[in-house]
């Protein structure tokens, strides 16, 4: 009896090229990388008596991603994996240029099983072409112990406006010293966040600009700029500065996605301090919400010898398993975006959060978030709509320069 091999490398390009292998190929980063080692295990476990071996390779995410679109620009894809795990922020890119390499997953996927904000990503030329997954839900992760001190409880940040935010931050910080808010604008996290549950997106449906006349684009920056007038934000000057100002307890909150809490928790001297919420919402519309996602991904697999067995692997891992749901969030807060299965989770209250059980709250959030259709070049016009943004908050030029630069760079980005 021969069972699956999982190996686990991190070779070059030129080295993975071992599709033609009896092997099924599968190339992911941070936990995703895990989740893969996880559904091998419990793929051995279902099917003793398989042939089929299987091979995790784990890459950084900025390697990664090059390594699909050189490959997928060069037609060299025999250097590509059978399956591979990437944000859904580059699945229009993918197959509005590279569909003839992409397996159709419409007979392995049941779409209506999932949330519309994951399926309106996960679609092209009307069929399917992956597999939804990690949510990116986006949440507030507060101090509890610095609200409480300054005379307030989880209830009083629960589903409320910017507005009210911003109230509750300037007397936070008069009471403890603390910043309440840790953003980065030039990075756009928080913006994207913002812009999604304010149910908009730098290109509307069909491709067009969709920033200079946005109603939501211009109500969000000028809620940024009320959160840094009050003088509450830790202004981070990049990735290392966040981690920092967790480490050091500079900030009593941060606004981003579910992966934030296996970062947080990291802290163990910080254990029953932090807890979790939904993220604010900004006030003037009734189209604008508490709920959003950032950096959720999916599975893809690509076309060759191993599609079928590829695809199946899939639909029953990451897809339809309850076991590999419920690993990934009790171990790395990896929340699924299949309702079956979200509906059989079975997480449970976390020592770090205080009891709450974070991987539930944040489920929960999901059935809420805008279905809001990414298009292509999220990263290029979120490069150049970060540091305008930037230049907007410290008052180096106007909203109005601010948003038709962001235009016309959304503009010369498609031509």
């Amino acid at each position: 009896m021969m069972l699956a091999l999982l190996v686990f490398t991190t070779i070059g390009l030129t080295a993975c090229s071992t599709n033609k292998q009896n092997k099924v190929i599968i190339w992911a980063w941070d936990a995703y990388a895990n989740a893969a080692e996880k559904a091998v295990e419990l793929y051995k476990g279902i099917h003793p008596d398989s042939k089929q071996e299987f091979e995790v390779v784990v890459l950084g995410q900025d390697d990664m991603v090059e390594k699909v679109k050189v490959a997928l620009a060069t037609g060299a894809t025999d250097t590509l994996p059978d399956i591979f795990y990437d944000e859904d922020y580059n699945f229009a890119e993918y197959l509005t240029y590279y569909e003839k390499y992409f397996f159709d997953l419409s007979s392995y996927v049941n779409l209506e099983d999932y949330y519309d904000y994951k399926t309106i990503n996960a679609i092209h030329n009307g069929k399917t072409y992956s597999i939804p997954y990690e949510s990116g839900t986006g949440a507030l992760f507060y101090r509890y112990d610095l609200i409480q001190q300054a005379g307030y409880d989880a209830e009083d940040l629960e589903n409320i406006t910017w507005d009210e935010f911003i109230e509750i931050g300037k007397d936070v910080k008069e009471k403890t010293g603390v910043d309440m808010l840790i953003m980065c604008p030039d990075g756009d996290m928080e913006g994207r966040l913002m812009y999604q549950a304010a149910g908009t997106w730098f290109y509307d449906a069909s491709g067009t600009p969709n920033i200079s006349d946005n109603v939501a684009f211009r109500d969000t920056f000028l809620t940024m700029k009320d959160i840094y007038d009050a003088d509450i934000v830790y202004d981070a000057l990049g990735w290392d500065d966040y981690i920092s100002a967790i480490a050091n307890q500079k900030i009593v909150s941060l606004f981003g996605a579910t992966w934030w809490a296996p970062i947080i928790s990291e802290y163990t001297e910080q254990s029953g301090k932090w807890r979790v919420t939904t993220m604010p919402r900004i006030a003037g519309s009734e189209q604008y919400t508490n709920y959003s996602s950032l950096g959720g991904g999916a599975w893809f697999v690509v076309k060759n010898d191993h599609s079928q067995i590829a695809a199946e692997f899939c639909k029953e891992s990451f897809g339809n398993s309850v076991e590999l749901a419920n690993y990934m969030a009790k171990n790395f807060f990896v929340l699924p975006t299949n309702k079956k299965v979200v509906a059989e989770l079975a997480t449970e209250g976390s020592v770090f959060w205080g009891g709450q059980d974070i991987a539930a709250c944040i489920s929960n959030c999901n059935e809420h978030i805008p279905a809001v259709k990414y298009g292509l070049n999220t990263y290029e016009i979120t490069y150049t709509v970060g540091p305008l943004a930037g230049q907007y908050l410290k008052g180096e030029i106007t909203l109005d320069s601010a948003l038709n630069q962001m235009q016309m760079a959304a503009i010369n980005i498609i031509k």
